[in-house]
């Protein structure tokens, strides 16, 4: 407890503690503004950039007041100033590179054109956002070149979901050495400005670079300007893929300490080459870590589903419990069999399910409340107990007297309460990755649902992700209480850990365990036939 008093006191001080405020602006020798001037403190967060007019301003704690600052602009010597010098004279002269031209032998020569780095956007990606407020942040990629290159165009793709009027881009150049940037290939600034999302490409043939024996280049993006659009929040980011290869760059100031992280952006090179010798990365197999085939063959079954007519049939139906209409389907004849879908899904998560039971059964199939079609009116943390009396409901609308129930993940959860609850109306249920409490699944998941809540956007349905974090809360007193047969499944590489599973089944009499090999959280998705066949058989036994 002493040490969170400290901590808590250190932090008060560290944003109680006093800045200095500096305004200026950069010229050269003949008094002419310097665009874009980087100016920063060596191995700090602390920096700034000249506007397109020459003019900076920036904020140094208290603590860096004896440090140096660096002003370094493209084609021009760089200059250290102390602070105290910035504030005796704001206005800082820098002088023009003096360059040696070498005698340059011309000859033709017959280039290859080729694009070099990620040239569609796949399935599963993930944005690195730019904070508006900090135009000093450089974000990239590295690329592997060819001995001989030529660069023609920069492209790259921004998130669909960015929301500006125009941005204003500075592109930086680096020569790459032991795996990150050091010294700049540009005497130029290279400006490009957009009002537009999607894929962009900056024309680079105007500057006629062209490497020779340089194995590694890295291309950065800083963002420099914008005008935000009228009553929208201003959001802008760079779309990415997952990669074992620590492609994605990051800095917070020209002067700062570069960092590469596993990934790549979502852009590549257009450009002339002459010799063959060189094994470019991304003409190598890619390799893919386990997590990430996982989701993208999640996302590759999502896209599947969207294509079936399940959760978008003509034929589908509402039923209003005065606070949500819910949405569902029916498919098939007998007895009454009703599906429960996962967190953030819906019907059509069920599309290789759907048609195998509706020969057996009279399938009925929802949404949940606020997901898939159905809609919500309430504003309160959701729980899987309101989930339950949803499904009651709709089962005395129906007038349904007895009813099987299979439930996948959030929809197992659901499906065990409302056993407990309502035992009279259930024949069987089947689990599909259930839980009795959020510390069934793993860690990792665990850290990753915490740091969505963290980091949500508009986009982010933090009361799903709260409600995973927070329920269910089924005791083994309650699962004690289910007489009916239950069949607990889960996958090999479950995210539910396997003894939290084993407990489910070890606390209910009537209740077989199924762990179905080759397979995670998402089973009915990636072993369709093992489950459906298992789950038939259990129902008719």
């Amino acid at each position: 407890m002493r040490n969170y008093f400290f901590i808590l006191i250190v932090t008060i001080c560290t944003i109680l503690q006093a800045q200095i405020k500096l305004k200026g602006s950069v010229k050269d020798s003949n008094n002419l503004p310097i665009s874009y001037c980087s100016i920063g403190i060596k191995n700090s967060e602390v920096g700034a950039i000249t506007d397109e007019n020459g003019n900076f301003s920036i904020e140094i704690p208290e603590n860096l007041s004896k440090s140096q600052l660096i002003f370094d602009a493209l084609g021009y010597d760089e200059i250290s100033k102390s602070i105290e010098e910035v504030q005796q004279n704001s206005i800082i002269i820098l002088n023009e590179k003096s360059i040696s031209l070498s005698e340059v032998t011309l000859k033709t020569e017959k280039m290859k054109e080729k694009i070099i780095g990620q040239k569609t956007r796949p399935m599963l990606t993930f944005s690195k956002m730019f904070n508006q407020n900090v135009p000093t942040i450089e974000q990239g990629n590295i690329f592997e070149i060819y001995p001989n290159t030529k660069l023609n165009a920069f492209n790259f793709h921004i998130i669909p979901s960015s929301k500006y009027e125009e941005i204003t881009l500075k592109v930086n150049i680096y020569v790459v050495k032991n795996g990150l940037p050091t010294e700049s290939l540009l005497d130029e600034n290279i400006i490009y400005k957009t009002s537009t999302t999607g894929w962009q490409k900056i024309d680079l043939t105007p500057y006629k670079f062209r490497f020779k024996n340089v194995d590694k280049i890295a291309v950065t993006l800083q963002l420099v300007d914008y005008k935000k659009l009228a009553q929208e929040d201003f959001v802008f980011g760079v779309s990415a893929k997952k990669s074992l290869a620590k492609d994605l760059l990051f800095r917070y100031q020209s002067q700062g300490n570069w960092e590469a992280s596993a990934g790549v952006f979502i852009a590549n090179l257009d450009i002339l080459y002459s010799k063959d010798k060189l094994t470019i990365n991304e003409e190598k197999p890619e390799e893919i870590d386990a997590k990430t085939k996982e989701l993208i063959s999640y996302y590759q079954h999502k896209e599947s589903a969207k294509k079936s007519i399940y959760g978008k049939n003509k034929s589908g139906k509402y039923i209003d419990i005065n606070d949500a209409k819910i949405y569902y389907e029916e498919y098939g004849q007998g007895e009454p069999l009703i599906f429960l879908h996962g967190n953030n899904g819906s019907i059509e998560d069920f599309y290789q399910q759907i048609p195998f039971f509706a020969k057996h059964y009279r399938v009925i199939i929802l949404d949940t409340r606020g997901q898939g079609r159905s809609t919500d009116l309430t504003n309160t943390p959701y729980t899987y107990e309101e989930f339950s009396n949803d499904l009651l409901q709709v089962i005395q609308k129906l007038n349904l007297k007895k009813v099987n129930l299979v439930g996948w993940s959030d929809g197992g959860n659901t499906a065990l309460i409302f056993n407990t609850q309502h035992p009279e109306l259930v024949n069987k249920i089947i689990t599909i990755g259930a839980v009795l409490n959020p510390n069934g699944v793993s860690e990792e998941l665990i850290e990753n649902l915490k740091s969505l809540v963290n980091r949500s956007s508009e986009n982010t349905n933090l009361r799903l992700i709260k409600l995973m974090l927070n329920e269910p809360n089924i005791t083994k007193l309650e699962l004690n209480k289910i007489q009916n047969p239950v069949l607990v499944i889960a996958g090999e590489k479950d995210e539910v850990i396997e003894n939290h599973t084993k407990e489910i089944q070890q606390n209910i009499s009537k209740a077989e365990l199924l762990v179905i090999p080759n397979s995670t959280h998402y089973v009915p998705f990636e072993q369709p036939k093992i489950l459906n066949e298992a789950i038939l058989k259990f129902l008719k036994k």
